[in-house]
């Protein structure tokens, strides 16, 4: 089967979603402001700002199991790599755009804005965290 050319879109006309709920369970607003207490200023403006992205989400669970992935593999990194310093804010950026990107299933280390090295100690790192549950 082919698939059809991948269609354009103008970034400028871009906008947000509607918001879908008009409110999170309690459960998992704790797990969205962990998340934020971690990385969330590299991500959000603000923690309301970043927990209505999981507001206009259609499966705000799921989103936030994928954050709470992220924000795991990031302390593991910094734990195994930077003993638990942090880099400047710039860096810090690159880091979790990576993890990001291996979150949807990027697995080659030379196109994670990263240097290659770094970028096979944040795969391997986010790795781990399907071996801890196994």
């Amino acid at each position: 089967m082919t698939l059809p050319d991948p269609e354009r879109v103008d970034p400028r006309e871009l906008h947000p979603g509607p918001i879908r709920h008009e409110s999170l369970p309690p459960k998992l607003l704790e797990h969205v402001r962990a998340v934020y207490d971690v990385i969330g200023p590299y991500v959000s403006n603000s923690l309301e700002q970043f927990e209505i992205g999981f507001m206009r989400d259609a499966n705000p669970a799921g989103e936030v199991a994928i954050w709470c992935n992220i924000t795991a593999a990031w302390i593991t990194y910094h734990e195994q790599h930077l003993g638990d310093e942090l880099l400047p804010d710039e860096d810090e950026e690159k880091l979790i755009a990576a993890l990001i990107s291996i979150s949807t299933g990027v697995e080659d280390s030379t196109v994670l804005g990263v240097p290659e090295g770094i970028g096979r100690k944040l795969l391997a790192c986010y790795d781990a965290l399907g071996e801890e549950l196994e």
